[in-house]
């Protein structure tokens, strides 16, 4: 009885989220009813309830179809699927032209207006545009990606309940953000998730091949598959091949984004100055504006690096020029080797993040971690460093986290809600103030460091870790 309740009350909060995007109401309010279907959808996971397969499929339908058809909510990345998409059936490379440049004039339509950033080439690898196309195909409507996310949402369903503990399978198919980002925000998160599911299982059943075909389709969607590409080092004879093409494949069109309209492309954009409710990151950035700040020169707010000069020199006007997208339209720094003081903290955090993660994801391979315990260290990691986390970031976590029976992330799906608070001020006014994302961290890192404290006390079997997580799989 209590379950059926919880069910109910599930189903109709998450009914209250499509109906206020068809009804119009502020972001804030949709975001709300996803937030309210937390509630019991927390005492089902906290009672471990366990529903059979079918039936989860029949609740995910149930609560999903209705947000399929909604009108975009939360998130207008769907517009930008189906530009790239429209650009490419059209012939032309999508890497080439910002949506808004002039060349493209002719393809734009009634979608094309509500496109993010029109400015900015497009950040998608070649996989997704391939996926955008389908979808395109299917329907040049944001119900198209929307549907193709929501079946993938149903997807990973069989594959946690043969892998994972019983009640982890309902847990990734009832959680609310889950089912909103992939069926309301149709983003393409859910198949990176579920690639990078699949390429540290093949690696816990040393599969090297299978494991580098999954991660190498998670690269192509967004390049954080990029990020588990040194856990091939567990099957040395992959991992020079499965490193460069992790790399190289998606990477490589990327870098030449924007040429056509002579501007940074958004991988360059978003790896230099683009930021939004990050972490630990934060602290990072600060640390670094605070060294260079004591620095000889910096009080104007500058610094020169004079000894660096013929390395900036040559970086100039290429992809990896460091102060490519933080130039001023009007007043460009003229001396290659001087750089406001925020610009070089902000490259310079983000390079030494890099190179940290880089060395985690060697470290986890030579000293033979299990690859879902690897894969999921290197995510955590990732997400809490990361300059920007949009809620459906946790979506690469999700499968992973449910796949060793975690729930810290969990905890996070729910507390990342408050990074959609200042849509309403961006709706509204253009103005974009975020709020409460101290808290949200704090409420982050206590929840993984209480689990974590807790299951180093608790029998693994207590713990609901699947034995093949306990051990590496070459042992």
């Amino acid at each position: 009885m209590a379950r059926g309740l919880a069910l109910a009350a599930w189903l109709l909060a998450l009914w209250g989220a499509a109906a206020a995007a068809y009804l119009g109401q502020p972001p804030s309010t949709v975001a709300l009813c996803v937030a309210a279907a937390f509630v019991p959808y927390g005492w089902l996971v906290a009672v471990e309830a366990r529903l059979e397969v079918g039936v989860l499929m029949c609740l995910v339908l149930a609560a999903g179809l209705p947000m399929l058809v909604a009108p975009v909510a939360l998130s207008d990345d769907v517009y930008r699927y189906l530009w790239d998409a429209r650009v490419l059936r059209a012939g032309i490379d999508p890497y080439l032209y910002a949506p808004a440049d002039p060349s493209l004039a002719f393809l734009r339509d009634a979608l094309w207006r509500e496109v993010n950033h029109p400015e900015v080439p497009t950040i998608y690898p070649p996989v997704a545009q391939g996926l955008f196309v389908v979808a395109d195909v299917l329907g040049h409507a944001p119900w198209s990606p929307r549907l193709l996310m929501l079946a993938a949402h149903l997807g990973l369903v069989p594959l946690l309940a043969s892998r994972a503990p019983g009640w982890a399978t309902g847990a990734w198919a009832l959680n609310p953000l889950a089912l909103e980002e992939s069926a309301l925000g149709g983003h393409l998160d859910v198949l990176v998730g579920g690639a990078l599911l699949a390429g540290a299982l093949a690696l816990e059943v040393r599969r090297p091949a299978r494991a580098v075909l999954a991660l190498l389709v998670a690269s192509g969607l967004k390049l954080v598959g990029v990020v588990l590409a040194p856990l091939l080092g567990r099957e040395r004879r992959l991992l020079a091949f499965g490193a460069l093409a992790l790399v190289a494949l998606p990477v490589w069109p990327l870098l030449g984004a924007g040429a056509g309209s002579g501007t940074v492309g958004g991988l360059g954009q978003y790896a230099r100055r683009w930021r939004g409710n990050a972490g630990l990151y934060a602290g990072v950035e600060e640390l670094f504006a605070a060294a260079l700040g004591g620095a000889d020169g910096a009080a104007s707010g500058r610094v020169r690096l004079d000894s660096l000069r013929p390395v900036f020199e040559a970086l100039a006007d290429t992809p990896f020029d460091p102060r490519a997208s933080f130039l001023p339209e009007k007043k460009p720094i003229a001396d290659v080797a001087e750089f406001e003081v925020h610009v070089l903290a902000a490259v310079l955090a983000r390079a030494s993040i890099a190179l940290a993660l880089l060395g985690l994801a060697f470290g986890l391979a030579f000293a033979r971690v299990a690859p879902l315990t690897a894969a999921r260290a290197l995510l955590w990691a990732t997400l809490l460093l990361a300059p920007q986390v949009h809620p459906w970031y946790l979506l690469w976590l999700l499968p992973i986290e449910l796949a060793v029976g975690r729930v810290s992330g969990l905890v996070w799906s729910a507390a990342i809600l408050v990074a959609y608070a200042p849509l309403d001020g961006w709706v509204a006014r253009r103005e974009w103030q975020e709020a409460g994302q101290g808290l949200q961290y704090v409420l982050v890192l206590v929840a993984l460091l209480g689990e974590t404290w807790l299951l180093r006390r608790l029998p693994r079997e207590a713990a609901g870790a699947p034995p093949e997580a306990a051990a590496p799989a070459s042992s």
